[in-house]
């Protein structure tokens, strides 16, 4: 049975869940057979460039609307099974799909009543028809189990990794266009949904007058539920980063911030470590333990009480152990075996 890529994420700009697609993808290219996988795109895609996978552009439509009529069509006249990546797949037919996190269950309040429905509807079917389901932690599998009560050998974990950012070069103007001075500043990059927790960066600047905070990442409102927000006159909301500039604030930053209180798994950390950030501080929730172990510095996501200079204390020495742990090619190898064992490759 052949395996058929769901490539919406092609459409989609680059955060987590689209970065850990391209880059699983790209690797599974080296691994495969000529013609054991194919990739479906939708029209208007700029076709990436695979010496294994053979790409094909299916219909006419976009998004959502394409993943479940077009792209869901022709994977069941293929009799295939379809490869989602990104949490999202065609309710119809067979398939393998990775959840991310389940946020959307456990912080409902987060999202807009019409997100919140669909993709609640969505996990229930994934959970109950996928032929496996593919997470990025073993904190997420648990939820998933958690919410949806689902048989844990039908899991499996796919971690993340790094490698990526060893081929980006860092911008060597970014600070200067940012107003930024360097180690005189600290840095957090994240898409600006709730979790990512913003208030514990404001509250904790307005204990930090000296220190400027530096946020990147953008918000869809169309998405996430949200209120506006009085900012501090240290705080600095830098919108949307490219890969360049954002590795060029990790490496010249203080310190490294990812306060969320709820993630899957959280690429920024480790990319932060790759860059060279001197000090990563992160929450102290389940997850980040499992992931950077004593690398990083903790805080608690709800206190705000915290005197920077009183905790910062050099981490960057420890990141190496971190890094030997994550690989997308050894990723993509345990998704590829997965695929072996579930349609015969």
């Amino acid at each position: 049975m052949k395996v058929i890529i769901n490539g919406r994420f092609y459409s989609q700009r680059i955060t987590g869940v689209q970065r850990y697609a391209r880059e699983l993808v790209a690797q599974l290219d080296l691994l495969c057979d000529t013609g054991e996988i194919e990739l479906a795109l939708p029209a208007g895609v700029q076709s990436p460039v695979f010496k294994n996978i053979r790409t094909v552009f299916v219909g006419r439509r976009q998004g959502v609307v394409w993943e479940q009529t077009e792209f869901s069509r022709y994977v069941r006249k293929q009799k295939a099974v379809s490869l989602n990546l990104c949490n999202s797949a065609p309710l119809r037919g067979q398939k393998i799909v990775c959840i991310h996190d389940v946020k959307v269950r456990a912080y409902p309040e987060f999202f807009s009543w019409k997100f919140r429905m669909w993709y609640s509807f969505l996990f229930r079917n994934f959970t109950k028809k996928a032929r496996a389901i593919l997470t990025v932690s073993e904190f997420s599998k648990q939820e998933i189990i958690r919410y949806y009560h689902c048989n844990s050998a039908d899991i499996h974990v796919i971690y993340n990794a790094w490698q990526h950012y060893d081929r980006v070069i860092a911008s060597e103007d970014a600070m200067l266009r940012y107003g930024l001075q360097n180690k005189n500043y600290v840095f957090s990059l994240g898409s600006l949904e709730p979790n990512k927790n913003l208030k514990w960066i404001i509250e904790v600047a307005k204990n930090n007058p000296e220190t400027i905070f530096a946020v990147g990442g953008g918000i869809n409102q169309n998405v996430f539920s949200h209120a506006d927000i009085e900012l501090p006159a240290n705080v600095r909301l830098l919108g949307y980063l490219g890969d360049a500039d954002a590795k060029c604030l990790m490496k010249n930053c203080s310190a490294f911030l990812f306060p969320s209180f709820y993630e899957g798994f959280g690429i920024p950390p480790l990319e932060a470590i790759v860059a060279g950030a001197e000090n990563v501080i992160v929450s102290d929730i389940p997850v980040m333990h499992e992931l950077f172990g004593d690398a990083v510095i903790y805080i608690d996501p709800k206190k705000y009480d915290y005197r920077l200079k009183n905790i910062l204390k050099n981490t960057s020495d420890k990141g190496e152990e971190v890094l030997s742990r994550f690989s997308w090619e050894r990723s993509a190898r345990e998704l590829r075996e997965i695929l072996r064992g579930m349609v015969r490759l």
